[in-house]
């Protein structure tokens, strides 16, 4: 993509994951570093271990995976210019960037010891083949870590139309138990979980984000008119965003594929009553 050769006009009409990938937007997954390193620290995996990332977008996961524990990792997304970006990224890194669809993953059964996917499966229409799928190329006894997002108090739909419209896809009303029921019925053990609230921000912190976007040097050159639509474009999303995010909340999920079934364990503790 030549960013020098778009117009306003190209702009504006831009869906929202081309223009992430545009202004090459980290996306990472709800929570950031600490939810990579969450997954990383409560999955066991090594430099030998062989990690799948859906939904990698511009690669920021992927490649944190890898610097931080120096495995093998595959990456895939559907949108190319993403891919590209994350694969221009790519120094001396065990990854590999891949076009391929959620619903039909490009590998045999059993292919990796974790499977990782940020927000991705919340704006997927078949959550559950999506979710099948990441349970047939991880390994028996190998992990799937997701962080839903879903609500924790009841949204506005005008706030839904509207985070609709950005992403261009139906949000669901989602919340936790039907997350969990979802996963269960799929045969995983949920093996980890721990639930979060976002911080909230006010418009000067989105204001001061933006514009450490438009000083990105690949953008800070364009012409004003350019910049002053990708500044009109980006606020608007990241408002809308903001006020979603009130009634929002997310989890690390990691799953375990078991290949036996585990009886019921009885005198269970809570963390609330470990002993310091």
């Amino acid at each position: 993509m030549d960013i020098k050769k778009l117009t306003v006009a190209n702009i504006e009409d831009m869906s929202y994951t081309d223009f992430v990938s545009l202004i090459r937007e980290e996306n990472r997954p709800p929570g950031g570093k600490m939810t990579v390193r969450e997954i990383l620290k409560n999955s066991f995996v090594n430099f030998r271990s062989k990690v799948l990332e859906v939904g990698c977008t511009n690669g920021f996961t992927s490649l944190e995976v890898a610097r931080t524990v120096g495995c093998e990792v595959f990456g895939i997304d559907i949108n190319e210019n993403s891919l590209e970006n994350a694969r221009n990224r790519i120094k001396e890194e065990r990854v590999t960037f891949l076009k391929g669809s959620t619903y039909d993953l490009p590998f045999d059964d059993s292919s990796f010891d974790l499977v990782v996917c940020g927000n991705a499966t919340s704006f997927m229409e078949e959550k559950n083949n999506a979710v099948q799928e990441y349970m047939r190329v991880v390994r028996d006894w190998g992990f799937v870590a997701l962080t839903p997002m879903y609500y924790i108090k009841k949204p506005s739909i005008e706030i839904v139309d509207k985070v609709s419209d950005i992403i261009g896809t139906k949000i669901d009303i989602t919340t936790k138990d039907e997350w969990t029921t979802l996963l269960e019925k799929n045969g995983f053990e949920i093996y980890y979980s721990k639930d979060y609230k976002f911080n909230g921000k006010n418009e000067n912190d989105i204001k001061e984000y933006v514009e450490l976007f438009l000083g990105k040097s690949f953008l800070r050159d364009l012409n004003e008119e350019i910049r002053d639509v990708i500044r009109k474009k980006w606020s608007g999303i990241m408002n809308v965003f903001e006020e979603n995010l009130s009634y929002v909340g997310y989890s690390i999920i990691l799953l375990r594929k078991r290949s036996e079934a585990e009886e019921k364990e009885l005198f269970d503790v809570d963390v609330e009553n470990e002993i310091i």
